[in-house]
């Protein structure tokens, strides 16, 4: 199948690839729930790849603002997020989620329709910089890079997806 999918969580652990390693745990985590994506519902261990997968997917088909206007249960405040991101080492990504929610700052947690007007009333030039600063260099593979490490080096604390496909 490829990028990560229909594999186990030994296969996963025994990939080289990164991307495959992020994707395919971001999976097996979230395949049992039918896709269903909520902060509150992960464990500690898996909050990280969860969190950080799923921004970055978010913000890499349409930045800053396609966040805004989703769904984000669980953590309406993003606090999750960024602390997420800053487990895996991911400076440059914490530094513009912290400046996207310096913008939305006026919002009410749970209202997505006003975060996402007061980032689209970020000039133009703001806007598209705060997604540059998160995607940073893209020959450093952040943060599939990061997460991939993250599940190398806790194994033993997501050893409970073992027996589930990705």
């Amino acid at each position: 199948m490829g990028y990560g999918m229909g594999m186990t969580y030994d296969e996963l652990l025994a990939d080289t690839n990164d991307f495959n390693v992020a994707n395919g745990f971001f999976c097996l985590i979230g395949n049992p729930r039918g896709g269903e994506f909520n902060a509150s519902f992960y464990t500690p261990a898996e909050r990280p790849i969860m969190l950080t997968w799923h921004a970055n997917g978010i913000i890499g088909n349409g930045g800053f603002q396609y966040l805004f206007q989703a769904e984000w249960p669980g953590d309406l405040d993003y606090s999750r997020t960024v602390e997420a991101h800053r487990l895996l080492g991911c400076r440059d990504q914490v530094n513009a989620f912290e400046l996207a929610l310096k913008a939305v700052a006026s919002a009410e947690p749970d209202d997505s329709e006003e975060k996402h007007r007061l980032f689209l009333a970020l000039p133009d030039e703001e806007q598209r910089r705060i997604d540059r600063m998160y995607f940073g260099n893209h020959d450093d593979g952040v943060p599939e890079r990061q997460i991939a490490a993250y599940i190398r080096a806790n194994a033993k604390q997501l050893s409970h997806l073992r027996g589930r496909t990705s």
